[in-house]
């Protein structure tokens, strides 16, 4: 249903599909978005949609004091901070419009995983992406990880951890994540 996305766009199977499974919604009535950045609250909050949005207990104004109760992502953050999907940050933070990089996504992607009991525990994938050394130590293992459960990839040979994700990536990822599982 959206008008920014085509069927001839690399990404209009991912979109489709997330849409259809009620993981994703649209940035509006008719558009998606896909080039625009994926904010922490938005990977939480599609994250929390595919763990059946269970119930959460609590005020996100109380937790992070940059989040606002009622928000469209409240439920969501408590959520990921509870299950360990997500942290927020030493000054008590969360940041939900920050856009998240590829190596913060991973760690994400990560954190919600465990919570079903995976873990990188006899992953032998050796990364070979050509920028490796940019990949900060506390994401190798959610790279790893990722790249193992094909939930993410390189491009041209480079992970390109400090890049931004994007909501078609996310869309992409999700749809990866789902398929996996299933």
């Amino acid at each position: 249903p959206f008008t920014d996305v085509r069927t001839s766009d690399w990404f209009y199977e991912d979109v489709a599909f997330v849409y259809s499974e009620g993981i994703f919604s649209g940035t509006s009535a008719v558009t998606f978005s896909p080039n625009a950045s994926m904010t922490r609250a938005m990977l939480v909050t599609v994250l929390y949609r595919m763990a059946g949005s269970p119930k959460v207990e609590g005020k996100v104004s109380e937790k992070f004091s940059d989040c606002t109760d009622g928000s469209w992502y409240a439920d969501a953050v408590l959520w990921a901070s509870a299950n360990k999907v997500v942290d927020g940050y030493e000054d008590g933070t969360f940041k939900p419009t920050k856009s998240i990089t590829r190596q913060e996504m991973a760690k994400v992607l990560y954190g919600y995983d465990k919570i079903g009991g995976k873990t990188a525990e006899g992953i032998t994938e050796k990364l070979t992406y050509t920028d490796l050394d940019a990949i900060a130590d506390w994401a190798l293992e959610a790279v790893t990880y990722c790249t193992a459960e094909k939930y993410l990839a390189g491009s041209n040979g480079a992970f390109s951890p400090k890049g931004t994700a994007t909501r078609a990536m996310g869309a992409k990822v999700l749809m990866n994540m789902t398929k996996e599982a299933a």
